[in-house]
């Protein structure tokens, strides 16, 4: 959440590395009953740990049998039964989204959690709402599932649509990551500082491409621009769909800065195509070179958190097993390694914690939206 007041309100965001094999007892540690997690070894077959799953669910240590924890006694569902597939819905163009997707699918099939290839239809277009609209239309299919994040808590408020994130039913937060503004090696522009104060100079001549409209990108230009006192006017900012539409526009040049998720940037940073300018992380990256803008003497950091809804018709044994799917995943070497390879901050919450999230976090990102303007 974003660690700076304005309007009252506090408010806390892919490239994507492959999901690599991991020691069976990696990372698993010995957890006794009344602490235990999904995942968390244990050392008798057959016993509960009451209340420890996810929406107050039983945890039972069972002998795993697929993926990195085989052979290995853990706390587990019982009644858990993998995934098929997911037929996912992706709310923009490659990139971000799907790359997020495409890492979880992976990440369950390395875990044995689910047994063929998942798919993607991409529905790109006003702030991630015709990807949500196609998705509510449909109906009871337990293999669909959307990608969302606060890009599309944004979008909505940004093109005041009237649908409802909350009319799909929500599985798990799994992440949150940072972004970062770049410039190619060639710019002008050595700091932070240096691009916002060309855009208190030079406002609509200053142009930042990033993604959609109301999205975390443009939010945090928006941020930015009124912790520097710019005027929400002066700000030139070019919409996207996806941070690789907006490297690639970084490279052909006509624009100044660009702005998206860091792991989308990493590789074009590494091969010394593009400079960052800042990241929006609270301290620094471990897997990506850049300074964050406090350390630059700009008071912001702000994150895009990233999750799952399903079909709201699914009975409610097909919601609770996609809740301990997921559960399950967290837990695992797999999705550990997944999150330290990307930088990416573990803030997980399913079932119940995830709405709980969603139903505090819609009204605060609606405020900051219209707290900056847009």
């Amino acid at each position: 959440m974003l660690k700076k007041k304005f309007a009252g309100a506090l408010v806390a965001s892919l490239a994507l590395s492959l999901v690599g094999a991991v020691a069976p007892t990696a990372n698993a540690s010995l957890k006794p009953a009344n602490i235990a997690n999904a995942g968390d070894a244990c050392v008798k077959a057959g016993r509960e740990a009451k209340g420890r799953g996810v929406n107050g669910t039983n945890l039972t240590c069972t002998k795993i049998t697929t993926g990195t924890l085989a052979g290995g006694l853990h706390w587990w569902y019982s009644d858990l039964k993998p995934l098929k597939t997911i037929d996912w819905t992706i709310p923009g163009n490659p990139g971000g989204y799907s790359l997020t997707a495409d890492v979880v699918s992976k990440a369950l099939k390395t875990e044995g959690l689910m047994t063929d290839a998942h798919s993607m239809v991409y529905k790109a277009g006003a702030g991630g709402t015709v990807g949500l609209a196609a998705f509510q239309e449909i109906k009871g299919k337990p293999n669909a599932a959307l990608i969302t994040g606060i890009a599309m808590v944004g979008g909505m408020a940004t093109t005041k649509s009237k649908l409802n994130l909350m009319d799909s039913f929500p599985v798990a937060k799994i992440m949150r990551e940072y972004n970062a503004i770049v410039v190619p090696t060639s710019s002008k522009y050595r700091s932070l500082n240096d691009l916002l104060d060309d855009i208190s100079a030079n406002g609509k001549n200053v142009a930042v491409v990033g993604g959609n409209a109301g999205g975390v990108d443009h939010q945090i230009m928006g941020l930015l621009a009124k912790e520097k006192n710019i005027p929400i006017s002066k700000l030139n900012y070019v919409v996207l769909s996806g941070g690789t539409s907006v490297a690639a526009q970084l490279l052909a040049g006509g624009v100044a800065a660009g702005i998206s998720g860091s792991t989308e940037f990493k590789p074009f940073v590494e091969s010394g195509k593009l400079r960052v300018l800042g990241v929006s992380s609270q301290k620094r990256l471990k897997g990506f070179k850049g300074k964050t803008f406090i350390e630059q003497g700009v008071n912001l950091y702000y994150g895009n958190w990233r999750g799952i809804m399903v079909p709201p018709d699914l009975t409610a044994a097909e919601k609770l097993n996609w809740l301990k799917v997921m559960d399950a995943l967290h837990g695992t070497p797999t999705w550990k390694s997944t999150l330290k390879a990307n930088d990416w901050d573990d803030e997980f919450a399913a079932g119940d914690a995830y709405t709980a999230f969603l139903n505090k976090e819609i009204p605060v990102v609606n405020g900051v939206i219209k707290d900056i303007g847009l």
